[in-house]
């Protein structure tokens, strides 16, 4: 009886673990009339590197070697390493692409933004917040036309900017009520 498990070729105790190499296996022969052989595959073709000997670990994969495409830091492409760029070139990556228009700051709808913050906020003294509240929903409505990708900017703007317009008619009806109930408390 057999084992399926045991190895048919012996195997060589030192090529185990890396101190020598296994020999290349030879190829067969080609036919001596035959001239359209494909010819034999170069030596190692298909194998496997030798294993770490005990002890030792492999190399780590790219160890010392930058990714494919990028470059130590504050070393522009074509220059050799530590070379700084010349006088009056920008720094490497702070330049904007050709062919592309610099980004444009939403600044209507930030102005609507802080104009329904500071409505808010000045609504404490005498309502004053009402003009604030409306520049913020003017600007806000006008920032939604011209400047649809600041949407968070011109939405809360006009949000706020209602919302203190609605404080500020209110504080101005309280005012009204609690002056009129003062006129006629004094009148005699």
């Amino acid at each position: 009886m057999t084992d399926p498990n045991a190895p048919t070729d012996p195997v060589d105790p030192n090529t185990q673990n890396g101190s020598v190499p296994p020999p290349p296996p030879t190829p067969p022969a080609a036919p001596a009339g035959d001239t359209g052989a494909v010819p034999p595959p170069a030596p190692g073709y298909g194998q496997q590197p030798p294993a770490p000997g005990y002890g030792q670990q492999p190399p780590a994969p790219g160890y010392g070697q930058q990714p494919y495409g990028q470059q130590p830091y504050g070393q522009q492409p074509g220059q050799p390493y530590g070379a700084q760029p010349a006088y009056g070139q920008p720094a490497p990556g702070y330049t904007q692409p050709y062919g592309q228009p610099a980004a444009k700051s939403p600044i209507l709808s930030i102005l609507s933004l802080v104009g329904g913050i500071v409505g808010l906020l000045i609504n404490l003294v005498w309502g004053i917040g009402f003009l604030f509240g409306v520049a913020a929903v003017v600007l806000g409505f006008i920032g939604r036309n011209k400047e649809p990708q600041a949407r968070g900017f011109w939405l809360t703007g006009i949000i706020l900017g209602f919302v203190s317009i609605a404080i500020a008619i209110i504080y101005w009806i309280i005012l009204a009520i609690v002056f009129a109930s003062l006129a006629n408390y004094n009148t005699y």
